[in-house]
């Protein structure tokens, strides 16, 4: 009950900042904008969105199998995709709950699967903090926010990394943690074997790779309300916007991520109209239809799982 309801919650904020979103856009003028918008474009941004998710599947993949926990395919893309469905918790991180569904599979400990989760998503932060340098010779403001997430992640690698740094804070946990103090040091081992360096810096340049096709998907929407700007420009635009929805830890960085879009697209040229346009356009192509796609994923599953327990029990009858 409690569950559904912080779900109700997270879709009244989302209605509350699309109706402020077109406010500030003027309605009239919006669906105005809407009506002529090719939305075969739309269509497109889903496809290059899935590109996206199949290049962070092999990613996801990549760290599992160093972290020692090894799925079959179809359960590996249940796990990946299903994960999708929590795209819209604060920064993410509700995508924890994909080690409890691997669990549910083979039994792997929440010590190794947890760790991939973490890692996986700092690879997503790097991939797009490396697409956002491109553009910062149009916004050098940006270039201090992009920096403070690089020495962020650096002291996080130097204290994986540092035998006197790690074991103290392994030593202060086990006094705290009591009958769980042998998962701490699980944990750490799973994030040595994840953030070796050769692996990691592959693992966020594929990041980088796979969350370009989602800004050309926003170079192609604003192509698609007739307007044109250098494809570097809308990937330093699409890149930044994701980053700082994600460090807002408001669930999805909804509100965050369309005003800096749109906010962007207007310092750049763009009309208050479009630019609000844009940015509900790639929001719903890419956090909304991620969303959906892994709620669907989970549910399908799931049902699956149900008929063929149904059907065990049959034949043991």
């Amino acid at each position: 009950m409690e569950k559904n309801s912080k779900v109700w919650l997270i879709v009244l904020f989302a209605v509350v900042v699309y109706l402020l979103m077109g406010i500030y856009g003027d309605f009239g003028k919006l669906s105005l904008a809407m009506k002529d918008f090719r939305w075969t474009f739309l269509f497109v941004l889903f496809i290059l969105t899935t590109i996206n998710y199949l290049f962070r599947f092999l990613k996801w993949d990549f760290f599992l199998k160093k972290a020692g926990v090894y799925l079959n395919l179809k359960d590996n893309l249940f796990v990946f995709f299903s994960g999708l469905s929590m795209i819209i918790t604060p920064g993410k991180i509700g995508e924890i709950w994909k080690g409890w569904l691997i669990k549910d599979i083979n039994g792997a400990e929440l010590s190794k699967t947890v760790p991939v989760v973490i890692v996986e998503r700092i690879t997503d932060v790097l991939g797009l903090a490396i697409l956002a340098l491109f553009g910062i010779l149009y916004y050098k403001e940006g270039i201090y926010f992009i920096l403070a997430l690089f020495l962020i992640f650096l002291g996080f690698l130097a204290t994986v990394k540092s035998k006197t740094i790690s074991n103290r804070i392994i030593s202060m946990l086990e006094h705290r943690m009591g009958k769980y103090a042998e998962n701490i040091k699980t944990m750490h081992k799973t994030f040595e074997n994840t953030m070796e360096t050769k692996g990691l810096i592959g693992m966020s340049l594929m990041s980088a790779f796979a969350w370009f096709f989602e800004c050309i998907g926003m170079y192609l929407v604003i192509l698609g309300f007739k307007e044109s700007i250098d494809i570097t420009l809308a990937t330093f635009i699409f890149s930044f916007a994701s980053l700082t929805g994600a460090v807002s830890m408001i669930p999805g960085g909804l509100g965050v991520a369309e005003a800096t879009i749109s906010g962007l697209l207007q310092f750049f040229g763009l009309t208050p109209t479009l630019s609000v346009g844009i940015a509900i356009i790639v929001r719903s192509g890419t956090l909304w239809y991620g969303a959906i796609m892994g709620l669907s994923v989970y549910l399908l599953f799931k049902r699956e799982k149900g008929d063929k327990k149904k059907q065990r029990v049959t034949t043991l009858k």
